[in-house]
């Protein structure tokens, strides 16, 4: 094991803040060292009694020296438009546009019952339906019912108490009645939406203020640079996919791909069956 192989073992696992008190830690280097033995020793073992291919084993000692160079052009082609980006002007436009989650905001308390879809016939599942509006006109309680007839997997835990919702995330459907209601205590019509038919129960409502943008900031610029630096690792790759797509633009994939198909049948077997 050699110092640089150390050095890069090191650089590759932990982050530069880390380095001096990692190393600093008594035994650490030659922990270090000794899990460098023991990946050296292994390997060789397993290419020498060729438990590796040697065409596998070049090419991702090749493939993981192309990514880090791939990931080294691509920061030094990005760093200085990232450098002079305002991404404090980026969060400030991100917020507003955000105003749905982040901004002031009505909630709706409701309670539901839930009857699925799923294994029953349209007749069946109307029938269903009407027997729990039946009772419900009887004047059985609503948490009766749902203890009785709900099939969302959390009433047995929530009593098909949803507390206090937000625009956006719920099913549209739903949303769309529950914050229709404005009657303390009273129960919608059926309502279709993605999971089944349900009976809401409207609880009341209330205005939440906005979330400060201050509190929030560093997030949304932590955010907004992920994604930029995403889009421009798009960008500065974009030449080399279209350098490229002309020398495979009549490729017949059929063909190769038969071909390589039957190169992985011999290292796995499944995809026989």
């Amino acid at each position: 094991v050699t110092r640089e192989e150390l050095k890069y073992y090191l650089k590759e696992r932990l982050v530069p803040e880390a380095l001096e008190s990692a190393v600093a830690k008594p035994d650490a280097l030659k922990n270090a060292i000794i899990n460098l033995y023991v990946l050296k020793r292994a390997s060789r073992i397993a290419e020498d009694e060729g438990l590796i291919s040697l065409a596998e084993l070049e090419y991702r000692r090749g493939d993981g020296g192309r990514r880090l160079g791939l990931q080294a052009f691509v920061t030094d082609r990005s760093d200085g438009v990232l450098s002079a980006t305002d991404w404090s002007a980026l969060a400030d436009e991100r917020y507003l546009a955000e105003q749905g989650r982040l901004g002031e905001r009505v909630e709706v308390s409701v309670d539901h019952i839930l009857v699925k879809t799923d294994g029953r016939s349209f007749t069946e599942l109307v029938d269903r339906v009407a027997v729990v509006q039946a009772e419900l006109a009887q004047g059985v309680a609503f948490q009766e019912l749902v203890a009785k007839y709900s099939e969302d997997r959390s009433a047995s835990r929530n009593a098909g108490k949803l507390g206090f919702i937000s625009r956006g995330r719920s099913d549209p459907a739903f949303e769309e009645v529950a914050f229709s209601m404005s009657e303390v205590g009273a129960v919608s019509e059926p309502v279709l939406s993605s999971f089944g038919v349900h009976l809401i129960k409207y609880n009341g409502r209330r205005t939440r203020p906005a979330i400060p943008q201050a509190s929030v900031q560093a997030g949304i610029i932590k955010q907004v640079k992920r994604e930029r630096s995403e889009a421009l690792r798009g960008e500065v790759l974009a030449q080399f996919r279209g350098e490229a797509w002309p020398y495979v633009d009549d490729l017949d994939e059929a063909a190769l791909g038969a071909q390589v198909l039957d190169e992985l049948r011999t290292e796995f077997p499944s995809l026989d069956k």
